[in-house]
């Protein structure tokens, strides 16, 4: 499934562009009010795409686990935008904080993904 086109709500946030994106499905938990078991679309160093059932509003911050072969990471990310996806409610979200060494961590797998 090739990546969209970047809508124009997407575009009007600077954040978009600033990481390369990876097309990588990896598992994720999304904590809101609700806690939902899902599958990255991408992910970035400066966020995620995710689909849950429901629609989450931008300016929503979430807890997010994304679960790497070593070791789950820790984020809070805050949803930029949400749009209706193949299965439910599609959302991007940008990483705003991290547990421990959770960034630099996501940073050498992402590396480690160009290099195949």
């Amino acid at each position: 499934m090739p990546d969209r086109e970047p809508t124009p709500e997407m575009e009007r946030h600077p954040y978009h562009r600033r990481f390369l994106r990876h097309k990588v499905r990896l598992r994720v938990r999304v904590n809101g009010e609700r806690s939902f078991q899902t599958w990255t679309h991408n992910v970035s160093e400066g966020g995620s795409c995710f689909e849950i059932p429901e629609a989450l509003s931008p300016g929503r911050v979430v807890s997010v686990t994304i679960y790497l072969a070593e070791a789950p990471v820790e984020a809070q990310a805050r949803v930029v935008w949400s749009d209706r996806g193949r299965k439910g409610q599609r959302h991007g979200a940008e990483f705003v904080s991290f547990e421990g060494d959770g960034r630099e961590r996501l940073r050498g797998f992402l590396a480690t993904l160009g290099q195949a």
